[in-house]
């Protein structure tokens, strides 16, 4: 006589890189529980398990080559600009050289490189001078040996502020380059 088994399934709820935990709940008809602490899990069959604790050595075993082969966080820097201007100030001049080595230390790397503004001005223009400023970091890379291909060029003008002003507002934070390496 064969008896036939519910597949098994197992939900683990696996912190971020910065160990941070959100929540996720797991649900059949029968029964529901919710994960949220860092690897807590549930099997699911037909029914649910209790909440458990998986032991590191079991999450490496089962886990391990997954969890290698995700993708790291981007790395992430802000480069900032005068009023009007596409020349980052010297302070973000200075970090050119910390990015290009992240980039050469990278196997396959990923650049994006963001230009924005403050609310100053008209929006047309904005995107015109984001896109300016995008461009002149770009050309900072490439002088230092940054392949051309590897870099994505984005301009947001004043869409995306990193601090939310009104209309005509002059804010120093607003007026950046981001670059991301991956």
């Amino acid at each position: 006589m064969l008896a036939a088994c519910a597949p098994k399934t197992m939900v683990v709820l696996v912190p971020d890189d910065d160990g941070q935990v959100g929540q996720v709940a797991v649900a059949t008809s029968a029964a529901k529980v919710i994960l949220t602490g860092a690897d807590e899990y549930a099997d699911v069959t037909d029914t649910i398990s209790s909440v458990k604790q998986m032991d590191q050595s079991v999450k490496q075993r089962i886990f391990g080559a997954a969890l290698a082969a995700a993708p790291q966080q981007p790395v992430s820097f802000l480069l900032y600009f005068k009023t009007d201007s596409t020349v980052p100030d010297q302070t973000s001049k200075d970090m050119i050289s910390e990015i290009v080595q992240l980039i050469q230390n990278k196997i396959y790397p990923q650049v994006s490189v963001i230009g924005h503004t403050d609310t100053i001005g008209d929006m047309a223009y904005n995107n015109k001078l984001s896109l300016s400023r995008a461009e002149s970091v770009r050309n900072m890379l490439e002088q230092r040996g940054v392949a051309p291909s590897l870099l994505k060029i984005y301009a947001f003008g004043e869409n995306d502020p990193l601090v939310p002003t009104g209309p005509d507002v002059s804010e120093p934070k607003n007026r950046r380059v981001e670059v991301f390496v991956r």
